[in-house]
């Protein structure tokens, strides 16, 4: 999976997004192949919010000129096509109240966590079916990097695959991640397991 964090204004935005296909331009990621799976943390210049947005390549432009730059259009999933609409709004300058959050629950699970070729095990803080905040311990990750969580014991657990959202550097004990399931296959499905469990032992809401 291509991850990148881009920054874009307003109008470039609002040139690629195509709310009635679901789909977004991106001026980059043009080294892609169609089909591939990409995460991209999008941010507009002079505003406040940020989104990731995750989506299949459906074209690639490597060759460009000044009115077509190279890059990508995204076919998005479903929750980010919301989240891609909430960014429109502020490309157009329109006020937004969006937080890219879904109902979630505050959980201390130990977690081992897989990135830049080292293991660490861990702690979340709070989770949802999209993903977890958790604590990290070291040199935090960079936003867009993915990393992988063991999901159980054994050899054969499932591992689920996550975009690094955010960080929050703290002190030297309250470091902090956000982290963005990567959507499908057997890891995918066996977070929902887990966060449906969660949900069903009355853990209290985040």
């Amino acid at each position: 999976m291509h991850s990148v964090f881009v920054n874009l204004d307003g109008a470039q935005y609002l040139a690629g997004w195509r709310p009635e296909a679901g789909s977004l331009f991106l001026p980059t990621l043009s080294d892609s192949r169609v089909g591939e799976d990409v995460a991209v943390r999008v941010g507009i210049f002079g505003q406040a919010i940020r989104a990731t947005l995750f989506g299949k390549v459906a074209v690639v432009r490597r060759v460009g000129r000044p009115a077509l730059p190279p890059g990508v259009e995204l076919h998005l999933d479903k929750i980010s096509v919301a989240a891609a609409g909430f960014l429109a709004m502020a490309a157009r300058g329109e006020p937004v109240s969006f937080q890219e959050r879904q109902p979630r629950w505050a959980h201390e699970r130990s977690l081992e966590v897989a990135h830049a070729g080292a293991t660490l095990t861990t702690t979340t803080l709070n989770l949802s079916e999209g993903g977890c905040a958790i604590r990290w311990a070291g040199q935090l990750p960079l936003v867009g990097d993915v990393v992988e969580l063991k999901l159980g014991t054994g050899l054969f657990a499932a591992k689920a695959r996550a975009i690094v959202c955010w960080n929050q550097p703290g002190g030297a004990v309250d470091r902090s991640v956000g982290l963005r399931i990567v959507p499908g296959g057997r890891g995918a499905r066996a977070w929902r397991s887990l966060v449906e469990k969660v949900s069903r032992s009355g853990a209290r809401a985040a």
